[in-house]
């Protein structure tokens, strides 16, 4: 069983994106872009590297970031909306914004760590290739 120093969840937005990270009371939003990602991994860092984070899938708006982390080498696990919907009404929280899910996600991540699996892109072309395209857009 693998141990994780902390448990990072993210709720992905088409313009931002919410991170919330375990032992810390607020949340931080960065905008959904290459420099809003350059951001979040240089403000973060440090946890980065010993965590396991969750993002939450959202159409393909979590790929950038996604792509980003596996490139440096960081833990990362791509969870199912309905999964982790479930978990949280399994708390009887109702109540959906995207502070409170970046938290619960950062939960999901922590209580299951050892049966998630780990986000793999196809392969380094793949990445290579959506980071080209999407400095070209």
């Amino acid at each position: 069983m693998i141990k994780y120093h902390k448990h990072i969840g993210i709720d992905i937005g088409k313009y931002n994106f919410v991170v919330g990270i375990e032992g810390i009371k607020d949340t931080k939003e960065y905008e959904n872009t290459s420099s809003g990602i350059f951001e979040f991994i240089n403000d973060n860092k440090d946890i980065l590297a010993n965590s396991l984070t969750v993002v939450e899938t959202t159409g393909g708006y979590e790929l950038e970031l996604l792509y980003s982390l596996c490139e440096r080498g960081y833990v990362v696990h791509r969870a199912d909306a309905r999964k982790v919907k479930n978990f949280i009404r399994s708390y009887g929280n109702s109540a959906k914004t995207d502070k409170l899910d970046a938290k619960a996600l950062g939960l999901y991540g922590k209580e299951r760590a050892d049966k998630l699996e780990v986000f793999k892109p196809e392969s380094k072309q793949n990445i290579q290739l959506f980071s080209v395209s999407t400095k070209t857009e």
